[in-house]
């Protein structure tokens, strides 16, 4: 009998069968529509045998033809179904996605009506040797409809492929296409059996492409892994009710960690999720792991239960944190759930519960991140500019250049909204670059020439050094715009690790040695600390706006500031002070000893061409 590679599909299906059954896996519908695919493969392929073998009783051992028919039209019933099941599972994310009840519905009643076609219809069986069919109108309808879930799985697939991540797409090709070049060779060659032993083969690929749990299984914890939540996540939001989840985040303290010590710490805390329960457990970073409940009780009474082991931990010190998501329905879907996660993983809150007033700051954040993409892609970063006043030659030798953005409408977004988030995410440096590019070619147009100015101040994170190589951007800009260095001077505005203080100080170094002077600003608030005054090779000290006000309120700053003027000028350095904004402050930085002044009592930021005008008129 021609069963030979009916026998050798079955047998592959069955094996590959006991290695799903064995995996972790997640009860999400994707999987669900694979399994009930591979099932209905697998009994396809017994009927398929079936059939060959009560054809061949039928033909030379006058077993009952009834029987046989029967069985052969459940074979072909089964090839039916199974393609409609592949349609499904194929066209899942399509049918999510666009809502297509049309196509769904359709799909449904022709697999409905082909069905009972099929078991009304004549079916008549051959056999001869190796040769061995059904034919009739039941035999034609089965190829008919098996034809079309094949086509117009292909088609969907093709229309939406964009909307198809293109691993899936290509293993969907795969499998349809050899199921559909075994149709057609069977058709036309009655004694290649191949339709039954492609599908396995098409099920195997799609297994080890798409639907292998391996791939969501963190090996060295054997939780599953944050492309596994993300997935888990996305078919409860689709096709499931409300949910709670909270995230963990387990650090052991130990000062001295080596990469065992580390890994049974990680290993410990993977154990003590384990036993809360059936619920799958994801390990989302090094130290986090998120778990997913049905309703916020048992959530909350898991997340207090592994909130007290983690109390109860004596051996080691261990640092808890935990965000709990209430209810699901708050944030919009897996993105915002990420979102929300790397917004608020490093706050000061060991427990920290999703309301709504973080998830909207988060949402700003999120269009404030948005905003300067966009901004930084059409060219919308502007520069204004503040004139500073030097007090000892009367006049503006400088001014600071200010980053803003414009949005799509034209009005500007306020500084405070757009920087501190800048700097969190690392879009301050883009920005920074986008800033120096500018100031080069206002000074290469030459409209500052003669109007007194000696430098612009631009500001500089101590991010730029860590990301990029800034002593080779600022050369390469100041180079090819023929700006001479001298005519910048860098503000550096924050403070830096060890490891990156190092890098800071070796680019400082180069850039000074082209001509590139320096200032420490925001003297005052923290961020510029004493370490930083004391070693690094700046010219100026910039007091801070608040500072500069304080020395007016508070008799502490003021005490601190007369002090600090004299130690910064005994070690050669110059002091200019932000924020001044009336005659009154301006005649008390003066007495103070203060160098340069820079507020709103001479100017606002202002746009380059207006700061040539302000210029113009401050010199007659």
């Amino acid at each position: 009998m021609n069963i030979e590679l009916q026998i050798c599909g079955l047998v592959m299906l069955i094996i590959f069968g006991v290695l799903i059954e064995r995996d972790r896996k997640l009860n999400v519908k994707n999987r669900l529509l694979f399994v009930a695919a591979f099932g209905v493969c697998i009994v396809c392929l017994i009927f398929d045998i079936a059939s060959i073998v009560c054809i061949h009783m039928a033909v030379y051992h006058g077993f009952s033809p009834l029987i046989t028919r029967g069985v052969c039209k459940f074979y072909i019933m089964l090839l039916v179904t199974q393609g409609y099941c592949g349609f499904l599972y194929a066209c899942l994310d399509i049918a999510v996605q666009f809502k297509n009840r049309l196509i769904r519905t359709l799909a449904i009643f022709l697999y409905a009506v082909g069905e009972l076609l099929i078991v009304f219809l004549p079916l008549n069986y051959y056999m001869d040797g190796r040769i061995v069919y059904s034919y009739g109108p039941a035999a034609l309808c089965t190829y008919a409809l098996a034809v079309f879930y094949i086509c117009a799985t292909l088609f969907l697939s093709i229309r939406h492929k964009r909307d198809i991540p293109h691993r899936r797409l290509i293993a969907l090709f795969t499998w349809q296409g050899l199921w559909l070049i075994a149709a057609i060779i069977q058709f036309f060659s009655k004694q290649t059996l191949l339709v039954g032993f492609a599908a396995a083969l098409g099920m195997v690929v799609l297994y080890s492409q798409l639907e292998n749990p391996n791939e969501h299984i963190d090996r060295a914890t054997g939780l599953f892994t944050q492309n596994a939540l993300s997935l888990y996540l996305q078919d409860r939001y689709t096709y499931r009710k409300s949910f709670s989840f909270f995230t963990a985040r387990i650090k052991y303290l130990v000062p001295t960690a080596g990469l065992d010590i580390m890994k049974n710490a990680v290993n410990r805390s993977a154990r003590a999720f384990l036993k809360l329960g059936k619920e799958p457990v994801f390990r989302i970073g090094d130290d986090m792991f998120c778990l997913v409940y049905d309703s916020p009780e048992r959530a909350h009474e898991k997340l207090m239960d592994i909130k007290a082991q983690a109390d109860g931990v004596t051996d080691i010190p261990v640092e808890a944190k935990f965000i709990y998501f209430p209810d699901s329905n708050m944030l919009s879907g897996p993105d915002e759930v990420f979102s929300f996660i790397h917004c608020y993983e490093d706050s000061a809150d060991s427990m920290l519960v999703c309301n709504k007033q973080l998830i909207e700051k988060m949402r700003n954040r999120s269009e404030i991140y948005n905003l300067i993409e966009n901004a930084l892609r059409d060219d919308r970063v502007e520069v204004y500019y503040q004139p500073i006043y030097n007090v000892k030659e009367g006049r503006f030798t400088s001014a600071e250049a200010l980053v803003r953005i414009k949005r799509e409408d034209g009005s500007m977004v306020p500084p405070g909204d757009f920087i501190p988030v800048a700097e969190e995410n690392g879009q301050i440096i883009p920005l920074g670059m986008s800033v120096f590019q500018k100031v080069c070619e206002l000074w290469a147009s030459g409209e500052l020439t003669g109007l007194g100015i000696e430098n612009i101040e631009v500001n500089i994170s101590v991010a730029q050094f860590d990301h990029e190589n800034p002593a080779g951007f600022i050369k390469k800009h100041m180079e090819t715009y023929k700006i001479d260095p001298t005519r910048i001077n860098l503000e550096i505005t924050e403070t830096a690790d060890n490891g990156l203080k190092h890098l800071l100080m070796h680019n400082m170094e180069k850039l000074i040695n082209m001509g590139v002077s320096f200032s420490l600003d925001d003297f005052g608030t923290g961020r510029s600390n004493l370490d930083y005054f004391v070693s690094m090779p700046a010219r100026n000290i910039k007091f801070d706006l608040s500072f500069t006000q304080g020395y007016f309120t508070n008799d502490r700053i003021r005490h601190v500031m007369n002090g600090m003027v004299n130690i910064i000028h005994d070690m050669d350095m110059k002091i200019v002070s932000e924020g001044v904004e009336s005659r009154e402050q301006y005649d008390a930085m003066v007495s103070l000893g203060i160098d340069y002044i820079q507020g709103y009592y001479f100017s606002r930021p202002i746009p380059g061409p207006e700061l040539v005008s302000f210029l113009k008129r401050h010199m007659t």
